[in-house]
């Protein structure tokens, strides 16, 4: 009955989950740029500003909520994953 479904489901996660590790290894550069330069890893502006930027790429803009929601959990995985980056390096 969901066969269909759970497989789109499925191959959209692949590609999300390769999204997501391209996403963090760029952090992990992100993270040894704010400790060259002194840099607080939080940085409250520019995630607004993500936020923002990510909501006008939406072609149904009544996902704006789910994707800015989406998004903070992205963020605070980002900023958790640059910590843990910042401490294994010292």
């Amino acid at each position: 009955m969901l066969e269909k479904q759970r497989a789109e489901i499925d191959a959209i996660d692949r590609e999300i989950v390769a999204l997501f590790e391209r996403r963090m290894q760029v952090v992990v550069e992100v993270a040894q740029i704010k400790k060259e330069n002194g840099m607080a890893i939080l940085d409250a502006n520019r995630e607004k500003e993500v936020i923002q930027k990510v909501q006008s790429y939406l072609q149904d803009a009544t996902l704006k909520e789910e994707l800015a929601e989406a998004y903070e959990t992205l963020m605070k995985v980002s900023k958790g994953y640059q910590r843990k980056q910042l401490e294994q390096s010292r």
